[in-house]
C-alpha cells in the first residue's frame, strides 16, 4: 500500500498548505491488488503419432497470460468554489468538495456512474449564506476507480521440416472473452455534467495469426 501527501513531485499542491496531513491519502499509482497469472500447456493429444493425423493435430502448446487488478484512486474536485478564502478558484490546486458519505459503498460502477456521485455536495449557489469558511472535506484519492480483467490466449505448433529448419503457425487473443474495461473518467469535477461517469475503455477483442520460419 502507496501512501503519500503528494500526487506528484510537481504539478500538484495540496489544497491547504497549512494541513498536509489531509493529503495524506493513496498514491495514484497504488493499486491495492494485483494478480497476474502466466502459464503454458503441451497438449497430449496425438503426441506420440508421427502420421498425417499426429503431424497435423499433435504437438500444438497452449499459453496464456490472466491478470486481474483493482482499480487505482481518484480525487473528486470543484472549480470555482474557495471555502477557506486560499486562492483556489480556477488555480492549482483545484478545491476538494464536502463529503457526505463513501463514494465507494452501493456505487452503482456504470459506465454512465462509477462511484456514488451524491456522496460529495456540489457548489452552493451564490445566494445561499452561512456557509462555512474551511476547505472541502473530501480526502484526496477516496474513489476507487474501475478494476481490470483480462486474459490473453495463444496457441502455437511447430513442424520440424529437417534438423535446423522449423515451421510455427500460432494464433494469439487479447482480451480473449472481449472483457470491457472501464479505464478512466470523463470528469471528476462536481460542476461537469459528466461528472462521475466513464470517459474510455481499455482494448477490445483483437487476433493476430503468424507464420515464423526458425532456421
Amino acid at each position: 500500500k502507496h501512501l503519500t501527501n503528494s500526487a506528484s513531485d510537481r504539478s500538484n499542491a495540496p489544497q491547504d498548505s497549512y494541513d498536509l496531513r489531509s493529503e495524506y491519502q493513496r498514491a495514484t499509482l497504488d493499486r491495492r491488488h494485483v494478480l497476474t497469472i502466466n502459464y503454458t500447456y503441451d497438449l497430449p493429444f496425438f503426441a506420440k503419432r508421427r502420421d498425417l493425423v499426429g503431424q497435423t493435430l499433435g504437438g500444438w502448446q497452449v499459453a496464456g497470460i490472466t491478470v486481474f487488478n483493482t482499480g487505482l484512486p481518484f480525487t473528486a474536485v470543484t472549480s470555482s468554489l474557495d471555502y477557506a478564502g486560499l486562492g483556489l478558484i480556477n488555480a492549482n490546486p483545484t478545491a476538494r468538495p464536502n463529503l457526505k458519505c463513501d463514494p465507494n459503498a452501493g456505487a452503482p460502477n456504470t459506465f454512465q456512474q462509477w462511484f456514488n456521485t451524491s456522496c460529495f455536495q456540489t457548489n452552493p449557489l451564490n445566494s445561499d449564506v452561512g456557509l462555512p469558511n474551511t476547505p472541502g472535506t473530501s480526502g484526496r484519492g477516496i474513489i476507487n476507480g474501475p478494476p481490470t480483467t483480462r486474459f490473453d490466449f495463444t496457441m502455437k505448433k511447430e513442424f520440424r521440416i529437417r534438423e535446423s529448419l522449423k515451421f510455427q503457425l500460432r494464433a494469439e487473443v487479447f482480451n480473449i472473452f472481449n472483457h470491457t474495461n472501464f479505464r478512466g473518467f470523463a470528469s471528476l469535477n462536481v460542476t461537469s455534467a459528466l461528472f462521475g461517469s466513464i470517459g474510455t475503455v481499455r482494448d477490445p477483442r483483437t487476433m493476430q495469426l503468424a507464420a515464423k520460419l526458425n532456421f
